[in-house]
């Protein structure tokens, strides 16, 4: 059983296409979803038809669009600590502005745990359109750490449920944080932390080399603004497709993986 959790911050819409996607590319996963929502202001039109087909609960996380900070991690941490979620064996972290393009990707990631038992989280590769690794995306990984190699980023996190990750979880959180190094400082993103203080057990994280679409940065301001609307094209053109495909339409394997960009 796995128990997954996405928080909605004004992203209804987003948020409806991760949640689709998800059940449209994995029919028969043994999973359960949780959608947290931040006291959101925007339109959940679309967000509550698909939870209510899809039979998924949105319950308030307690913190609204206003908070001082990111309020992710505590969502996350909270969610990690209900003891209705206790006896899962995965726990599955997604960010709003996720699309599975690809069948099967959450199968893959539990591949890779069963595969090395060292590992105590997995993650997919992230692409702007789900599709293609573009050279720009490269040159982003090479420049910035914390999207792979310095955290299980939160996006599209597969962890074992067990009790040193509860353990880590309860005592340090999921939350950002800065490290004061004498006269500097080192800020450490959503799940970092956790990801360092697991390696002091002996674990780590694997990433596989599946895709899924990843637009970045839509819950907060930030840099990219000026991507947006290039973005929210992207987004409604995959979500049409999958509005589609819960209204009965029949697609294959291979043609769901071909969606417009």
């Amino acid at each position: 059983m796995i128990r997954a959790a996405v928080v909605n911050h004004n992203t209804s819409t987003w948020t409806e296409l991760a949640v689709r996607s998800l059940f449209a590319q994995h029919p028969g996963l043994d999973i359960t979803l949780t959608i947290y929502d931040n006291a959101s202001g925007d339109d959940m039109t679309g967000l509550r038809q698909a939870a209510d087909q899809l039979d998924v609960p949105i319950v308030q996380s307690g913190f609204s669009t206003d908070s001082t900070h990111n309020s992710h991690g505590e969502v996350l941490r909270q969610f990690v600590l209900d003891p209705a979620n206790a006896d899962c064996s995965y726990f599955l972290f997604l960010d709003t502005d996720v699309c599975f393009t690809r069948q099967d990707t959450v199968n893959q990631l539990i591949d890779a745990l069963n595969a090395d038992e060292r590992a105590f989280g997995a993650g997919p590769r992230m692409s702007w359109d789900g599709e293609t690794v573009t050279p720009a995306e490269r040159e982003q990984w090479v420049k910035n750490r914390c999207l792979y190699e310095a955290r299980l980023h939160p996006c599209c996190a597969l962890i074992r449920n067990t009790p040193a990750f509860r353990r880590v979880v309860e005592e340090v959180g999921l939350s950002c944080a800065t490290l004061m190094e004498g006269d500097e400082s080192q800020y450490l993103d959503t799940c970092e932390l956790m990801t360092r203080i697991m390696r002091t057990h002996g674990l780590h994280h694997v990433i596989v080399e599946t895709l899924v679409l990843h637009a970045f940065g839509v819950s907060y301001p930030n840099a990219w603004q000026n991507l947006l609307a290039a973005k929210q094209e992207r987004r409604d053109a995959w979500l049409n497709r999958f509005r589609s495909q819960d209204a009965g339409e029949v697609r294959s394997a291979e043609t769901s993986r071909h969606f417009p960009e």
